[in-house]
């Protein structure tokens, strides 16, 4: 495996892209360098969750001193299933607005990325197994996800408000689905299950078991 000390992750995307310009047309390599551009934005804003507290001093040190980036600091060691897994699964379903028809195009440059990764010598060969097989599956979810998280909103919104003998508001798992019925696990408390939380059975048919869902059960 190449030695990849010397590269920020910030180089590393720039070569990626450099390559993907010299064999995409203009359109298809605006849509990849906008997805890129996306995962590079949710790296500097959350991928230090993730860093041990000495590579956390390492970064305050350089973000607060010198005004760097994340992936100005770091390289490809430090892009991983969880930094992906998070990137398609979480950021682009909550944090960013966009078409189905873009998200796609997301899930497929990420593909490729992984791909590129180990053929560079940038991703360990069980790394990439793992991180291939992972991203495929998030590639063929995130537009549903999304549609989802649409139909979850408008649902909510329609459903009769009122007081509740008991609120909670956290991040789940779904675990089990019925029609119009999901069941849910806590991640703040796991072991525990929470339902049957009641949707339409349109949304129960949509959802997976395994998806992470944000929600606010009454």
């Amino acid at each position: 495996m190449k030695s990849t000390k010397e590269k920020t992750l910030q180089k590393v995307f720039q070569e990626f892209l450099a390559e993907q310009q010299s064999v995409l047309k203009p359109q298809t390599y605006s849509g990849s360098k906008l997805a890129i551009n996306y995962f590079e934005r949710y790296l500097n804003g959350y991928g230090s969750e993730n860093l041990t507290e000495t590579e956390l001093e390492r970064y305050e040190e350089l973000s607060e001193g010198k005004g760097k980036e994340y992936c100005e600091i770091f390289g490809p060691s430090h892009l991983g299933l969880k930094e992906m897994e998070s990137f398609l699964g979480l950021f682009m379903v909550l944090r960013v607005e966009a078409s189905k028809n873009f998200l796609a195009i997301v899930g497929r440059v990420m593909h490729k990325l992984v791909k590129w990764l180990h053929e560079k010598g940038y991703l360990a060969d069980g790394d990439y197994k793992i991180m291939d097989r992972r991203v495929k599956e998030l590639k063929a979810d995130l537009p549903i996800a999304v549609e989802v998280n649409g139909l979850m909103s408008e649902y909510a919104a329609k459903s009769p408000r009122g007081k509740y003998t008991e609120e909670l508001k956290s991040r789940f798992t779904i675990k089990k689905i019925e029609p119009g019925k999901l069941w849910l696990e806590d991640l703040m408390g796991p072991g525990k299950l929470t339902g049957p939380a009641l949707v339409s059975e349109g949304i129960s048919s949509m959802c997976k078991t395994g998806w992470t869902v944000v929600l606010w059960i009454g």
